[in-house]
C-alpha cells in the first residue's frame, strides 16, 4: 500500500509522530512519503493519507486547516488517518477538525488518534514535563503507531463515525483556530531577541511565518505561537516577556 504522510510540527512532537508511523509502515511492507506542509510540493499517489498536527488551544492550527482545505482534492476509494499531538487530552478537538474536512473530499477515516506528548507551549504559566513522564508518553505513543499500523492489516479498523458525533458542526471547533491565531500575533509581540544572539538566523531560517528578522533583532505580527524560534535556538537567545524560556528538545524516538 501507498501512504502520504503529511504533518505540521512546530518544536518536533508531531514529527516524531509522523517519523514512527513511516518507520512501522514501512516495517510492514507499506511504501511511504512523508511531507510537512511547509516542504509540500506534490500530492503524492497513495492508497491512505496521514495527516497530524498539534493542538494549540483546542484544535489544530489555523494554517494547518486552511493548507487542507486548500490543497486536499477530492478522491474516492482512499482511506485516512487523522492524528494530533497535545501536552493534555482535554479538548484536543483537532481530529474532529480536520477528520470532517477529509471526509468531505471522499476520504474514508479510518483511524483518529490524539497522542500525549511532552509540553513544549509554557512561555507564561505552564511548567515543562518532568523526564520521567516524557519518557513514558513516548513509549505509550510508539505503542499507539504499532496498533494502529497493525489495524490496517485486520478488521480492527473503525471509521470517525464510530469514534465522533461526525454530524456535529466543527464550526465553534474551528472558531478556537481562529481566534488562537489572533491572540497568537498579539502574544507574538512579546518575543525578543537577546543581546547573546549569535547571528545564525537559524530562527529566522525555521520560522513557518517567516516573522523573523534576526539582523534586526525585530519580529513581525505573523506569530502563530509554535515557539520553534525558542526551541531551536542554539545558545537559546530568545526570550518572552524579558524571561529566558527552558528549551525543549525531543530525546526519546519511537
Amino acid at each position: 500500500m501507498k501512504v502520504s504522510i503529511i504533518y505540521f510540527s512546530g518544536t518536533g512532537n508531531t514529527k516524531a509522530i509522523a517519523i514512527g508511523y513511516k518507520e512501522a509502515l514501512e516495517k510492514n511492507g507499506h511504501t511511504v512519503s512523508l511531507q510537512s506542509i511547509e516542504e509540500y510540493k506534490t500530492n503524492e499517489a497513495h492508497d491512505l493519507l496521514i495527516i497530524g498536527g498539534p493542538i494549540y488551544a483546542g484544535n489544530m492550527p489555523d494554517d494547518l486547516l486552511n493548507w487542507v482545505r486548500k490543497n486536499i482534492p477530492h478522491v474516492s476509494n482512499k482511506k485516512a488517518i487523522v492524528y494530533s499531538t497535545s501536552a493534555g487530552l482535554l479538548n484536543a478537538n483537532g481530529i474532529k477538525s480536520i477528520g470532517k474536512k477529509l471526509m468531505k473530499r471522499g476520504y474514508k477515516v479510518i483511524d483518529t488518534l490524539t497522542f500525549e506528548m511532552p509540553r513544549n507551549f509554557y512561555v507564561d504559566k505552564y511548567d515543562p514535563t518532568p523526564e520521567k513522564i516524557q519518557k513514558k508518553q513516548f513509549e505509550t505513543a510508539s505503542q499507539m503507531i504499532i496498533e494502529s499500523v497493525d489495524s490496517l492489516s485486520s478488521n480492527s479498523s473503525f471509521t470517525i463515525e464510530s469514534a465522533i458525533k461526525f454530524k456535529d458542526s466543527v464550526l465553534m471547533i474551528d472558531l478556537l483556530a481562529d481566534v488562537f491565531r489572533i491572540m497568537a500575533k498579539s502574544m507574538g509581540k512579546n518575543f525578543a531577541i537577546e543581546a547573546s544572539c549569535i547571528g545564525c538566523g537559524k530562527c529566522e531560517q525555521n520560522c513557518p511565518k517567516t516573522n523573523i528578522n534576526f539582523k534586526e533583532k525585530a519580529f513581525s505580527n505573523k506569530c502563530m505561537l509554535c515557539t520553534r524560534c525558542i526551541h531551536n535556538c542554539p545558545v537559546n537567545a530568545i526570550s518572552y516577556k524579558g524571561k529566558k524560556i527552558e528549551q525543549y528538545k525531543v530525546q526519546y524516538s519511537l
